[in-house]
Order: structure tokens, then sequence, then C-alpha cells
């Protein structure tokens, strides 16, 4: 079973006298700064910058000759068979000083792969059990680890435990969180070999739960072909029923595996077959005949997990809602309870996608076309706060449509989230309806309609079944119904600030 290491990230380490990859594939790193960076470079005011602006300047080099630091830089927290090379060390003078476009910059001289597209496509992330943070080009991963703790008190959860003084975060190669989608495909059209890394990036993010589909079928597709990728071309004398068991749990998180695999009594499956693992033996073999070359499997492979989840390439937060507790069939009687629960919030260039702390339900999928929100709470006093307004259509509800037309909707909802990570939710929506704004201007003036914005929305869209997880089918989560300016529904804490019939 692909298994994800526990504790602190730290403990990952490569197998004992395994040489540099830049020794071992003959590319020398030269020990010098990146000279192509402007040293004059305006720095923007972000929560991150906001956090560590004690620390800036305070590592630097100034004095004495320059260090040579060893930055190490991994690929994947998961344990796969089906990743070679884990990670990467890069020795760089300086190295209290430069920033994350050094690294990049060097990553890319390392894997031959033109810079420009590699560090628009990519980004290098610091991770722990605690918090995620994607470091801008200007950031210095000397200076963020010296402020790690600093980070800790600012923006994650204080009740997990775990001391923030004893968290050791890790630096990552990961697929940019400010990626667009059709921005993604038009990179890969011009360098393909950058698809082995975001599909690394994606399998760990589905090891992890973090890649949430919607249907059965478009996760057992997501399987064959990364079967595909990991072991070939489907052939039938060997790849069986047995070897599909054997595999599927490097392939998918182990509670996806229980609704295709047959369930086992004592280690031994009860069923021959299940219908799922002959359709996902079906759908390999489909895949095999249908795309030959390594690259047309890959660029498949990412054009799925587009199209058919709200959470590819997303950047996840951890966060609060209010949750109904009370059985809708006692709400009447005995009257609606509710409580806050811990909750994931992933954010991509398209939607706002809500799951569970343990990555196991979806809660809402919403378009960030379809959305508004307000932070709240800024004073020192207040712990900051989200409202959401969820724009809906009657339609999804029914099942008839599976696109909102805004312009016709009469209905909103309105959902309140909290936590310390709600400045950096914030900002990150902020920076993505800002970039789909630039695109789709550009999209409108550009003569080729088959690259614009608005075209592969349309495509993912109609893939993406929301029937079951947009905000008017949502009975579980605490929310304030408007219809026509009034109040038609209130629970949770909105029964504060807002009562039924109430106007806006």
């Amino acid at each position: 079973m692909a298994a994800v290491q526990s504790g602190e990230f730290t403990e990952i380490e490569p197998a004992e006298g395994r040489k540099f990859l830049s020794k071992h594939r003959g590319v020398q790193l030269p020990l010098e700064n990146f000279e192509d960076r402007d040293q004059n470079e305006f720095v923007p005011f972000t929560p991150i910058n906001q956090a560590l602006r004690a620390t800036h300047n305070q590592s630097t080099d100034t004095l004495g000759p320059p260090k040579v630091v060893k930055f190490r830089i991994y690929l994947s927290r998961v344990e796969n068979s089906a990743i070679s090379e884990n990670g990467i060390e890069l020795n760089i003078e300086s190295g209290k000083t430069a920033d994350s476009k050094t690294l990049l910059f060097y990553l890319a001289k390392e894997y031959d792969i033109d810079y420009q597209a590699f560090s628009e496509m990519f980004a290098i992330w610091m991770i722990s059990p605690l918090l995620e943070v994607q470091l801008k080009p200007y950031h210095r991963p000397y200076e963020c680890r010296q402020g790690w703790e600093t980070l800790l008190n600012r923006f994650a959860d204080g009740n997990t435990g775990r001391p923030f003084n004893a968290d050791e975060p890790i630096l990552m190669l990961r697929r940019s969180a400010s990626l667009t989608s059709d921005r993604e495909f038009e990179l890969l059209h011009q360098f393909p070999e950058c698809a082995h890394f975001l599909i690394i990036d994606a399998r760990e993010m589905l090891l992890l739960g973090r890649l949430q589909f919607l249907s059965l079928d478009d996760t057992i597709r997501v399987a064959a072909l990364l079967f595909c990728l990991q072991f070939g071309s489907f052939r039938k004398e060997t790849h069986d029923v047995a070897f599909l068991r054997s595999n599927i749990e490097e392939i998918l998180p182990e509670r996806t595996c229980e609704s295709i695999a047959a369930k086992t009594f004592f280690g031994k499956p009860i069923s021959k077959k299940t219908a799922q693992e002959e359709r996902l033996l079906k759908c390999w073999e489909d895949c095999s005949k249908q795309y030959q070359t390594e690259s047309e499997k890959e660029r498949e492979l990412l054009l799925t997990l587009t199209q058919t989840s709200s959470c590819y390439g997303a950047a996840w937060f951890g966060a609060k809602i209010e949750k109904k507790t009370s059985r809708a069939s006692l709400r009447n009687i005995v009257g609606q309870s509710f409580a806050e629960i811990a909750v994931n919030i992933g954010i991509n260039d398209r939607w706002l996608t809500i799951v569970d702390s343990n990555f196991t339900e979806t809660l809402l999928v919403q378009s960030l076309d379809e959305m508004s929100w307000q932070l709240e709470g800024m004073k020192d006093d207040q712990t900051p706060f989200l409202i959401l307004n969820l724009s809906c259509d009657e339609e999804i509800k029914n099942g008839e449509s599976t696109v909102i037309n805004i312009s016709e909707n009469e209905t909103t909802f309105f959902l309140m989230v909290t936590g310390n990570q709600t400045l950096l939710i914030d900002a990150l929506l902020k920076n993505m309806t800002g970039r789909r704004l630039e695109r789709a201007i550009s999209d409108s003036s550009s003569s080729d309609s088959s690259t614009s914005s608005s075209g592969h929305t349309s495509i993912i869209q109609s893939k993406l079944n929301l029937k079951t997880c947009s905000a008017s089918s949502n009975r579980k989560l605490c929310m304030a119904k408007f219809k026509d300016g009034k109040c038609t529904e209130v629970a949770g804490s909105f029964k504060d600030y807002y009562s039924h019939g109430q106007c806006l």
C-alpha cells in the first residue's frame, strides 16, 4: 500500500549513500547567485509578507564571505514505486538570501526544462503537518524557515496538540496554485516534459484524498489511466483481477479502493470479481488501445483530472464552518442544533471545494464565477472570518443543468467560514478571480477561440455533476438563504444577524 509518512516530514530521507541527483546526472550546478533576478523587485503586501516582515533581512550574508547553503526539495510526501526519485539537493552560494526563483532556476536547469515555462507551472512550497505555504518568487526559503514559528502562530490551528517550535517543514516542488487550467494545457503543448512533474503532484494529491471525484465512473477512468502509466499497456495474460487487487492501493486511496475492489474476509476476497473491478480492467484495456505513447497517456490523464475533479491543482486550507447536527425529521419538534466542525477548503482557478477534515466527504462545490465574499473580523481581538455569497440555480437542484446562470438567478446563500487561514483564502480568491478576469479580457480580443478560457470552462463544467453538492441541494450546512431579497431560511450563527422574512 502507498503509505503517507507520519510525523514530521523531515523524517523522509533518501536511501543511504544516494548521490545528489545533479551528480548522478552529470549536471554541474554553479555555486553562484542567480543573476537574472531584479534586486529591486517590488514586493507586494500579502498576509505572508506581513507575518514575515520581522525576520526579513535578519539572515543576510552581507557580513563576511558568502556561505553555501544546502537545500533539499522533495517531489512527493508519499511512498510510491512509481516515483523513483523523490528529491533533489542543491548547493546554493549565498543561500541565506537566495529566493525561491533562484531554486526554480536551478531545478529547471537540472531537469533540462525551459525556465520560463517551468517557473510558471510550478512553485516552491514550504510544507509541514500544520501549514502549507506556496512561496512567491521573491520569498527567501531560508528566511521563511527562520520565521516558520511566526507563520504558525499567525495561521495554524493551535489546538492540534503539536508544539509549534517542534514543527519541521520541508521544501517541495508542486504545481503552482495560481496556474489556470487553460494555461496549463497551452504550456504542455509546447513543453510536454512538464507533464511528468504535474502527474507526480496529482498522484500525491490523489493518495492524500485531496482529489475528490463526484462519480465512480470518473474514479475508474483516472485509475485506469494511472495503471496504464505505471504498469504499461493492458496485457490479458498478466493483468487480471489478482494483479488489480495487489496493486490498486498504489493507485487510489484506501477508502476509494474499498468502493472498487472486492471485500475481504481474513485477507481473502469474498467474491471472485466485482462489477467495478471488471469495469476498471475493461477501461484499462480501452485506454491502452486508444493512447499508444507515454505522452498521450499523460495528457489524457491530466485532461481527465481537470474535467472531472473540482480539486485538481487546488491549494488547501484549514477552516471551520457550522453544520446541522439534529436530524431533519426532528428539527420541527426539538428545534435545530448545530456544531462548528473542522473542514478543508480547496481553491483552484475555477472552483471552491469544501470537504470534511478527513477528506472523506465533499460538502460543497461552488464555481468561483458564481460567488462573492467578504472578509470580516480584522480587529486584533477577533478571529477573522469570511462570508461567502453563493449564487445558485434551482435547475442544478433538479438535475436539469450543471451550469449556473447568474443573470437569471434570484436565490443566494450565505455561508460563514472562520479560522486563521481565512486571510490566506481571501488572498488566493482575489488572485484567482483577477487572473480569470485578465484571461477573459485577453480571450475576448483573440481570434483563436479554441484556446479561450471560456471554452475550457464549458468543457470542465459539463463533466461535473453538481446535483448533490451545490448550495441549493445542501441540507447539512448552516446557511442563510435569500430569495427575491428576503430571508427564507436561516440556521446556526446566522440567526444572530437575520430572521425569517428579513430583507437584505
